[in-house]
């Protein structure tokens, strides 16, 4: 994360999106719920370093874009994620 942050610092100017991401592990409200809250943390990680709360925005998918495999624990694992993108 802190890499991140050095990496963002460098032009204030620029917005990202904080895109959470869930496992599909329980209801589909929950995971939603789940992803919101894992990019709102990352977000409040980034503000406490330093990143204005203006130039970012959390948006939650829930279980809607695996990465991996959602019948492995390794594949959960690798869906439970924040992407940083820039807008």
């Amino acid at each position: 994360m802190d890499k991140a942050v050095t990496e963002m610092k460098k032009d204030p100017s620029v917005k990202f999106v904080l895109n959470g991401n869930a496992s599909a592990e329980g209801t589909d409200a929950h995971n939603m719920a789940l992803s919101v809250e894992r990019a709102t943390a990352v977000k409040t990680y980034l503000v406490n370093s330093g990143i204005s709360a203006d130039n970012l925005v959390v948006k939650g998918y829930g279980d809607k874009k695996p990465v991996a495999d959602n019948s492995t624990e390794a594949g959960r694992v690798r869906n439970r994620r924040v992407e940083i993108k820039k807008m």
